[in-house]
């Protein structure tokens, strides 16, 4: 007798949940590299989850507005274009490389939006300390690339900056 009710309870309790409520500042975390070492040159991919509480990710246009990509402290950075949402800075040498996100279009009856973004980083290099290019540091060396993934929602909200782990190029 005791079972149906427990039973019915756990089918109650469960058919009342609700839909998640998150914060409308999106809020991000890693999920995974395809590789955590990798060749100069080779790409990669790099997934993150992301929770966002009214929706408003993505564009659904780019604009060509030119932007500082290695100055982050002005109102021209890449952090502030107008249609970008999505932001890899390198933390070598302090500059961004900036995509686009697929836009999501906003559900009034349950706004709450999670899932998870595949960054397609192409061309990884090696870097001299404190330059922006890439270099040929030679046959055998291994340089550590260190990454922050920013996410921006149409709103202006920042995500919180998250710190990839670090990931090993070998350089050639």
């Amino acid at each position: 007798m005791v079972f149906p009710l427990v039973t019915s309870i756990v089918f109650y309790l469960y058919a009342c949940k609700k839909d998640p409520i998150y914060s409308i500042t999106p809020e991000i975390e890693f999920a995974q590299f395809s590789k955590d070492t990798i060749n100069q040159g080779d790409s990669l991919l790099i997934t993150v989850r992301f929770k966002d509480g009214d929706g408003d990710l993505g564009f659904s246009y780019s604009s060509p507005n030119p932007c500082d990509l290695c100055r982050l402290d002005t109102s021209t950075s890449c952090l502030y274009h107008p249609t970008w949402s999505l932001f890899l800075l390198d933390k070598r040498d302090s500059c961004l490389e900036f995509f686009q996100m697929p836009f999501i279009e906003n559900n009034p009856q349950n706004p709450s939006v999670e899932g998870q973004i595949d960054i397609e980083k192409y061309n990884m290099c090696c870097k001299k300390k404190s330059t922006i290019a890439c270099t040929s540091l030679g046959a055998g060396i291994y340089d550590t690339a260190y990454y922050y993934v920013i996410l921006k929602d149409r709103a202006g909200h920042f995500s919180n900056s998250l710190e990839l782990p670090p990931l090993i190029v070998r350089c050639q």
